[in-house]
């Protein structure tokens, strides 16, 4: 069927095949080659630094109360600079020290005795 005749149907009406081309169509435009797609690690963008707790959340893609937690459990510390309230984030630092810390831990934090 032709995409023209399938936009001109009601949704109820829809087949489920005419329903999967056309979100098939409409998807087409938005997919990214995995090539191109970015990654948390990447900051190929020239930034060296991030800032402030929403920095820490961009780095680790995580919530607010998260890198909140994250800056006060001390993990991190080795990669923050803090002048008073301003607080400058070294990424390549900061995923590595996470990275180190990850490894040295075995199981969950429920499983440590």
């Amino acid at each position: 069927m032709e995409l023209s005749s399938i936009l001109g149907l009601p949704l109820g009406l829809m087949t489920g095949a005419q329903f999967l081309t056309l979100m098939a169509e409409a998807l087409k435009d938005r997919r990214q080659p995995e090539a191109q797609a970015a990654t948390v690690n990447d900051f190929s963008d020239g930034q060296k630094y991030a800032y402030g707790i929403s920095g820490i959340c961009e780095i680790f893609g995580c919530s607010k109360p998260t890198a909140q937690r994250l800056k006060k459990s001390g993990v991190i510390d080795g990669a923050i600079i803090q002048n008073e309230r301003t607080i400058v984030i070294d990424r390549q630092k900061a995923l590595a020290l996470v990275q180190e810390h990850n490894a040295q831990r075995k199981g969950g934090c429920r499983c440590k005795k």
